[in-house]
């Protein structure tokens, strides 16, 4: 979800991925294999279904969906939900009803539990890391809560500094992570060798076939050993497809699969006693001291990736029309993606907060995460499929075998985690359909602005009209409007003529053009439309930033003649009445969103000394 660019060796940009792409799924091991057997039971048997249920689930789900598939269905090098949304040809995009309309609505919604997922990361990694305090001394059980709180509210209070230093040490101490990982897994495994037996696909299907519905009990769980996954996709324009296969195949995989072996091992020895299986692997309380403080510090890295990304998916989101203009801050001069949005880090930090304080445990929060983690999956799967088969043009062949095992494999995960709706997956539920609900709103509000302001449309002869008649005064100066058409007079030119009875000797209109791809490389085209108007095209993609005083200088004028234009902007103030097509609770919504939106002058980056704001009323 980070937008960046690739540069830097193959081994860089490796380590690089290990922290940012593999941070979440990397964590997996302090509770997945517990809560897992909680469910599951203790006997070998269980043990080893579930560990083989684990590792298929890791090779079919990371390896094979992801690694093999859908890392290939990239937008312009970039991947995530978001970027297959942009993908959609424009009349399923811009749908308005029908089965394309609800395939809109469907991954919508999956994008929006990816932000409930940006809740729920920081919140059950941290604590699970803070809870192996408790295998020091039972009495540290009731520091884990305030510790993790504290850490959150510091993770998320110095987001607005950036996470560049940060981010130099992501690599390197997920690597220690990752080493740690597999060293003490294998060092268990080498007790008692014959759990490697549990790696056959046989046990997992003897398990499903023996244990009938209960299975989706446990899967519910097993899910968790994925959490991550995802990011796999979303990072994909920062490190490239290479860097992430090699440090799966070579690194994260091994690590994890020996670490699952290992704590398998520990289940055997000591059956039946409720202890943290992953820091039962510490020989000693040394070793165990160290595993807390490095579980705690990969955490806080799976947290603070998991928080970038959820930023960048808000300023995507806002880019491609799903909601308003969100206030954005770039924290790094030099990396490109480092960015800060007040408003969304507000949301996500309270959230995440809010879910330690009320759940307490991660045993008690994993079956809200494991709910977001296989919807948002599914999701992806399908608007994958419909992707690959309409916009790639895919060997349908294939797909018609693929797509329905990848979708056979997260449908039964997802039905797992619905039978947790009532312990705990109404949270993550009711946030995404919260979130949902704001970017419906907002879709809709846009859709009927815009016929609003076709109506209030002006030509540009009926302007040269009433200059002639001499109503309208004549300023020497050049004005700069936003517009998204030359065809159309910009509404804060009307505004200007109707309320001040002026206009601009020369008019400059800039036209943005939404790209539905992450990076535009083409150069803004100026175009002359008569002899008082010229008109600017600045075409963006959904991952970029728009400065346009930044390109008239560039490409129209130079800076001593920008600094003596006046840019002009329309203020809507909207009307709630029974008479236009937006009613109650949607039009009060849209017009609290449009309110509180980022302005335009400091989302443009227009100098706001010289912005003139003109307001016009409208009734949607």
């Amino acid at each position: 979800m980070s937008s960046g660019v690739k540069h830097g060796s193959l081994g860089a940009l490796t380590l690089g991925a290990l922290g940012v792409v593999f941070g979440d799924i990397g964590t997996s091991p302090i509770y997945a294999l517990r809560e897992s057997l909680h469910t599951a039971g203790t006997e070998v048997y269980d043990i080893y279904g579930v560990v083989s249920l684990i590792f298929w689930s890791l090779m079919l789900v990371v390896t094979l969906k992801y690694l093999v598939f859908v890392l290939r269905a990239d937008n312009n090098g970039e991947g995530g939900i978001l970027s297959l949304f942009a993908l959609l040809p424009s009349k399923v995009r811009n749908a308005t009803g029908g089965t394309k309309y609800f395939f809109v609505i469907f991954l919508l919604l999956g994008t929006a539990l990816l932000v409930a997922d940006g809740m729920l990361t920081p919140a059950i990694s941290v604590l699970s890391a803070t809870e192996g305090l408790k295998t020091l001394n039972p009495a540290f059980a009731s520091w884990t809560v305030p510790l993790t709180v504290f850490i959150l509210v510091t993770l998320f209070g110095f987001q607005y500094k950036g996470s560049n230093l940060l981010g130099k040490i992501f690599g390197p101490v997920i690597l220690i992570w990752f080493a740690t990982l597999g060293y003490l897994g294998f060092v268990k495994v080498q007790e008692h060798p014959e759990v490697i037996e549990a790696l056959s696909p046989v046990y997992a299907a003897e398990y499903v076939a023996h244990h009938g519905f209960h299975t989706f009990i446990i899967l519910s769980s097993v899910i968790l050993a994925v959490t991550g996954a995802e990011a796999l996709y979303a990072d994909l324009g920062h490190f490239g497809k290479r860097p992430i296969r090699i440090g799966w195949i070579f690194i994260v995989a091994p690590a994890l699969v020996l670490n699952y072996l290992g704590q398998a091992v520990i289940a055997i020895q000591e059956p039946g006693t409720d202890k943290s299986l992953f820091f039962a692997l510490a020989p000693n309380d040394a070793v165990r001291i160290y595993l807390v403080v490095l579980a705690t510090l990969a955490t806080i890295i799976a947290s603070q990736a998991l928080i970038t990304g959820v930023a960048s998916l808000a300023r995507q989101g806002v880019r491609l029309g799903l909601l308003p203009r969100l206030k954005i801050v770039h924290t790094s001069s030099t990396v490109i993606g480092q960015i800060y949005v007040p408003a969304v880090n507000l949301i996500i930090g309270l959230g995440s907060i809010f879910l330690v304080v009320n759940f307490k445990t991660s045993s008690a929060l994993a079956n809200a995460y494991s709910f977001a983690i296989s919807a948002t999956m599914l999701m992806t799967t399908i608007a994958f499929g419909y992707v690959a088969a309409e916009k790639f043009k895919w060997n349908k062949a294939v797909l018609a075998i693929v797509i329905p095992i990848l979708i056979f494999i997260d449908l039964s995960f997802f039905l797992a985690t619905v039978t947790k709706i009532f312990k705990g997956a109404w949270v993550p539920l009711l946030i995404g359909v919260a979130i949902t609900y704001v970017m419906w709103v907002w879709r809709k509000g846009q859709a009927a602005l815009e016929n609003a302001l076709r109506n209030q449309e002006m030509s540009w002869d009926e302007v040269e009209e009433i200059i002639k008649s001499g109503d309208v005064s004549i300023i020497p100066d050049t004005g700069i409007y936003l517009s998204s058409s030359a065809l159309k007079v910009p509404q804060a030119l009307i505004a200007q003529i109707n309320n001040l009875h002026s206009c601009p000797k020369e008019i400059l209109i800039v036209s943005v053009i939404q790209g539905d791809v992450p990076i535009v490389t083409a150069k803004p085209i100026l175009k002359e439309v008569n002899d008082r108007v010229k008109q600017l095209y600045v075409w963006v993609g959904f991952k970029q930033d728009i400065n346009i005083q930044k390109m008239i200088i560039d490409h129209v004028m130079t800076v001593a003649e920008e600094s003596e234009c006046t840019y002009y902007l329309a203020d809507r103030k909207f009307l709630e009445s029974s008479s236009g097509s937006l009613k109650g609770m949607t039009e009060k919504l849209f017009g609290i969103l449009h309110r509180n939106s980022a302005t335009a002058s400091g989302y443009f980056g227009l100098p706001e000394n010289r912005v003139i704001t003109l307001s016009t009323q409208m009734d949607l």
